[in-house]
């Protein structure tokens, strides 16, 4: 089994800049899936990215990974055009997928198991009414019983995606910056990358098999 190396929640240029240690880890994977909200475009456009000093360092990083190994790149719900965004960023064409696949291995970001990003008008309401739809992570620290409840909704939807799914042993998500492991009664995984502005976290696979990895 190929080694896999995933990641999410960069939301570049807020990301810490140890994700530059962490890409140069990555380069050694077989593949490398990067799982949504690698850009934060949400609180910036591209143009602030590319003029922003400590954003040129991220996607140098990132485009180290790329040329590298194989990457894939999953959107977020603050980068649902991820693909186009890169590209521009970048210089060359790069493709996104809304989920991927990998044999009986699932990756989507977790905003599709999030009640509060299923709201039809999400990203207008990050706008006009942020403290009511704050991402997981930003409860962490004003209100940590809030925080366990909204992951624990977005973990009973994941776990129910798996029962309901079979096929997958192995589910990979972000979204919440809370990097962790759980196995179900049925032998399937849910996997958490958690993030790299926070806990600075990732997810390594080998043989089937998750492991939480940190810097």
């Amino acid at each position: 089994m190929k080694k896999i190396i995933t990641c999410s929640d960069l939301h570049i240029p807020y990301t810490s800049r140890y994700f530059i240690t962490f890409a140069n880890y990555a380069c050694e994977a077989d593949i490398v899936v990067f799982n949504g909200d690698i850009l934060d475009l949400v609180r910036c456009n591209v143009k602030e990215i590319k003029n922003s000093e400590t954003g040129r360092e991220l996607l140098d990083a990132l485009k180290k990974v790329i040329l590298k190994t194989k990457t894939v790149f999953v959107e977020g719900n603050h980068d649902p055009e991820l693909g186009k965004s890169l590209t521009e960023l970048l210089g060359f064409e790069v493709e996104s997928v809304p989920s991927y696949r990998l044999g009986r291995i699932g990756f989507i970001h977790g905003h599709q198991l999030d009640p509060a990003c299923k709201h039809w008008n999400w990203k207008f309401l990050t706008k006009v009414a942020p403290f009511f739809f704050r991402p997981p992570s930003g409860w962490k620290k004003r209100n940590r019983e809030k925080w366990k409840k909204k992951i624990g909704l977005i973990y009973t939807n994941a776990f129910t995606f798996l029962e309901e799914n079979p096929w997958c042993t192995l589910l990979v998500i972000g979204h919440t910056h809370y990097p962790s492991l759980h196995e179900l009664e049925t032998e399937q995984w849910l996997a958490d990358c958690g993030d790299m502005t926070d806990s600075i976290s990732g997810v390594k696979i080998e043989n089937g098999k998750a492991k939480i990895i940190t810097l």
